[in-house]
């Protein structure tokens, strides 16, 4: 066994160049010669709302402990959905995502295989992606990587168009939803009035009156008058009893107005309580009724108001709670290949194989050592 090692020890130090210098040359001659450029395209998005209340308000920095997390929460479901199956197939169906990325424009080593399954596909596109998030802000920062300049920029801006209807749709329609409960609720409110308001005039056409109580008051003071008129010509007959005889005219005209005015008291009251008309309704039924009604109209009066003040409310709090995604950058078109990073990765693979032939050799002396 030493001797298999000393002849591996031997060949790795004879071959030391070998072995360092020439894969870092194929590597080299693959990613100066043979790789396919890789263009990427940037692209900053908010999420605003109709009221201002943003994360990309200056003010809103000032209370980051406080509104920091909900300012975020937006963006970070376009974040979700820039990175979800769904934009994917919606990326493939619009552009033809995945077409390019097995296209002949990219080399062997970096292009889809052919051979792909979905999830495969969709880690690829993971890969090809970028998406952050300012925790601060809430700014979302988008890059997308593809083997062209302009199928980068497309790429960029077709989730941009998506993602934005995405986020309009689901506020718009949650706003739209509140809005709609909202007017239905007021509607049938207005109903309500319209048949208080329909069984009051009903009410009034049908006994041909404008207003019982009022007519009531009218009756009850005629009787009133009747009743203080009566009062004193018995007052006047009493007076008259002690200085004259029953038999003369004076006492005799008094007894006649005196019963005059108990028959024309009797019939008022009578009005007032009854009604010779079976079909009709006293004074007091009539008062009694409309009392009702028009309270019935006051309460509806009331729940019509209340109701459009909240009807009011919803529709500036469902402009305030609209929300967009705001393009602050829109996607760059690059003049440059992003990808390969040629002297960052020659770099660091060159120090892979010294690390890889230090380990090697420590290997190989630990064990002879043994």
């Amino acid at each position: 066994m030493n001797n298999a090692l000393g002849k591996i020890n031997a060949f790795v130090k004879q071959h030391k160049t070998l072995l360092l210098i020439m894969p870092w040359l194929l590597y080299a001659f693959y990613l100066v010669v043979w790789a396919a450029p890789q263009y990427e395209s940037q692209s900053q998005l908010i999420v605003k709302s109709s009221e201002g209340g943003s994360s990309f308000d200056p003010s809103s920095l000032l209370m980051a402990s406080v509104s920091g997390t909900a300012a975020t929460n937006e963006s970070q479901i376009i974040e979700a959905y820039v990175q979800s199956a769904d934009m994917l197939k919606h990326l493939d169906n619009a552009i033809q995502l995945r077409e390019h990325y097995t296209s002949d424009e990219a080399d062997i080593f970096s292009s889809l295989s052919g051979f792909h399954s979905d999830e495969d596909f969709y880690q690829y596109y993971l890969d090809h992606i970028e998406v952050a998030v300012d925790s601060t802000s809430g700014v979302i920062t988008l890059k997308t990587r593809a083997f062209t300049s302009e199928y980068a920029t497309l790429i960029n801006a077709t989730i941009v168009a998506k993602a934005e209807k995405f986020i309009n749709a689901i506020n718009n329609n949650l706003a739209e939803s509140k809005l709609e409960f909202a007017k239905g609720e007021h509607a049938i409110v207005e109903n309500k009035l319209q048949q208080a308001k329909t069984e009051l005039l009903a009410f009034q056409s049908k006994y041909d009156v404008l207003d019982p109580t009022a007519e009531g008051a009218a009756f009850q003071q005629i009787a009133f008058s009747l009743q203080a008129t009566l009062a004193q010509k018995r007052a006047e007959l009493r007076t008259m009893g002690t200085m004259m005889s029953d038999s003369a005219p004076e006492m005799i005209n008094t007894r006649r107005e005196i019963r005059a005015l108990e028959q024309q008291l009797a019939e008022q009251k009578e009005k007032i309580s009854t009604n010779e008309d079976t079909d009709a309704l006293s004074v007091t039924e009539l008062m009694a009724q409309y009392s009702s009604l028009k309270v019935q109209l006051e309460l509806a009066i009331q729940a019509f108001s209340s109701s459009l003040i909240t009807l009011e409310n919803a529709r500036v709090e469902t402009y305030q709670k609209l929300q967009h995604l705001v393009t602050i950058e829109s996607p760059t078109e690059p003049d440059d290949n992003q990808y390969p990073q040629v002297t960052y990765n020659l770099t660091l693979f060159a120090v892979v194989l010294f690390v890889l032939y230090g380990i090697v050799r420590i290997v190989i002396a630990t064990i002879r050592e043994l």
